[in-house]
Order: C-alpha cells, then sequence, then structure tokens
C-alpha cells in the first residue's frame, strides 16, 4: 500500500451490510448491490465498502509494482466497483469525518454526530437470527425505517444511522432507493486495526473542505464530469473520446442517487 494510515482504534467487532440500491428514481428494482462493513472499536468505527476496498488494494499493488495506469485499469475491470465514500464516527467527541476521491482529487469533511430524532414503531420482525425493533425518524434528508435489536447493545448502525439502544439491523428509505441489511456479526478475539487514510495518499494530502462544498462536488462529479474536471482539478482543455476515436461534446454523466440529497 503506498497509502500512508494512522492507527485510530482497534475493531472488536465487525458487522456486514449488504446494500442495495437505484440509480435513478424511475427503477422499480435494486440495480446494485454493495458489500459493506461497519468496523467497531472502543471510541471509532469506520463504514465502508469492501470492494471497494479490495480495489484500492489491487490499484496501490500494482503501482507499486510499477504498472501503467493503462494496465491498472485494465486490471480493475475484473473487480466490481463499491461506494468511494468512507465514514468515521469518533464516538467520544461526537464527531464524524466523511472522506472521498476523485481521480486525483482526494477530499474530506467533518460534522457532529447528531442523533436522529427516533419514533419507536411496534412492528417488530426476526433478522439473522435476532429479534429486531422498529423505528422510524427523519434524518439527514431523508425519512428512515430501520429495525435495531437490543440483543447487540451497540448504539451504530450502517452509514450515518446511530443513536438506538441496540445495533441497526436494517434500514430502508421512504423512497426505497436504498436497502441495508445485515448479513453478519462477528465479535473478533484478535483485533483488527482501524486505519484513518486521511493523511495522505501516494504524497498527497487529503484536502479538507466544508460539508457544502463536499457535497457541491459530488452533486458535480455525477453530472457532468467534464465540468466538475474544469472546476476542481483544473483540466478545463480536457479532450473526451468515445470508442470510434471521436470526441465527446455531450454531457458526461453517472446515474446515481446519493444517500444524503444534494
Amino acid at each position: 500500500m503506498l497509502r500512508s494510515q494512522e492507527t485510530v482504534d482497534l475493531a472488536h467487532m465487525v458487522a456486514c451490510y449488504e446494500l442495495s440500491y437505484k440509480t435513478n428514481t424511475e427503477q422499480t428494482e435494486f440495480a446494485k448491490t454493495d458489500l459493506m462493513y461497519l468496523d467497531i472499536g472502543s471510541n471509532v468505527s469506520k463504514f465502508y465498502s469492501r470492494y471497494e476496498q479490495i480495489r484500492d488494494s489491487v490499484r496501490y499493488n500494482a503501482l507499486e509494482r510499477g504498472l501503467s495506469s493503462f494496465d491498472v485499469d485494465k486490471l480493475l475491470r475484473g473487480y466490481q466497483r463499491g461506494l468511494r465514500n468512507i465514514y468515521y464516527n469518533f464516538l467520544d467527541e461526537r464527531k464524524r469525518i466523511e472522506s472521498t476521491n476523485y481521480v486525483f482529487q482526494f477530499v474530506y469533511c467533518e460534522e457532529p454526530m447528531q442523533i436522529p430524532q427516533w419514533r419507536i414503531e411496534d412492528e417488530t420482525k426476526m433478522i439473522q437470527g435476532y429479534n429486531c425493533q422498529k423505528a422510524t425518524a427523519y434524518y439527514l434528508g431523508r425519512t428512515w425505517s430501520v429495525y435495531y435489536t437490543t440483543e447487540i447493545p451497540i448504539n451504530l448502525g450502517p452509514w450515518k444511522l446511530w443513536g438506538l439502544p441496540g445495533l441497526i439491523l436494517q434500514a430502508t428509505d421512504k423512497e426505497g432507493y436504498f436497502n441495508f441489511l445485515l448479513t453478519g456479526f462477528e465479535r473478533i478475539t484478535e483485533k483488527n486495526i482501524i486505519f484513518n487514510t486521511q493523511t495522505e495518499v501516494d504524497k498527497k494530502d487529503y484536502v479538507k473542505c466544508s460539508k457544502t462544498k463536499f457535497k457541491e462536488m459530488d452533486k458535480l462529479y455525477h453530472e457532468d464530469s467534464k465540468a466538475f474536471m474544469g472546476t476542481f482539478l483544473g483540466l478545463e482543455n480536457i479532450t473526451i473520446t468515445k470508442a470510434d476515436g471521436k470526441q465527446r461534446t455531450d454531457i458526461l454523466s453517472i446515474p446515481y442517487i446519493p444517500l444524503e440529497p444534494w
């Protein structure tokens, strides 16, 4: 790994979730899935895509071996993409850090960990052998329905959802764009290190920005990739060609629905 990493905690538990999601509002079925890990330490938790973690490891290993960017890109085609964003909860400070990367731009923002105003509902169900209670809340731009279990007395969950008297095992937004579902939970005897990768990547520092700018970058990246490269990467005169060699003049957009609305 070429990236510099800072140890911030040791994970003694890990929860695995399958994330099913849509990429446009007209879809009637989920379009994609991701495998998400929640590493839980004494004071810090980290939520990230296992698929993207694997791609990162392959990418940096290939670069360390001297492969060209073309060869690295070709190699990565065999590995499933995941969500790029990583979420750290610093529980003792009630602070959250969200980071991501856009090609050669590495950014992160900080925000307070505000507790959702949960409403406990009467519904219950079993998930992975755990007795679960339903709760609902409007949080960060969406209405969420979740199921949590007091059999795992941890006030965390997938993404930025937290603040209940037990681990959240399932979470679905009102519009039906996203569904997080626990697929496994394990207490780790040999502690795993929780790394904070906000320090340095390939000798390039992560840049701290406001949450407003963080969301603006994300919006432009997905709605108009070429405009993003000009605005945030300084590549105003970049030329993008199609497979037939002709220049692309249309707007380059990436089908995407953000977890937290822009």
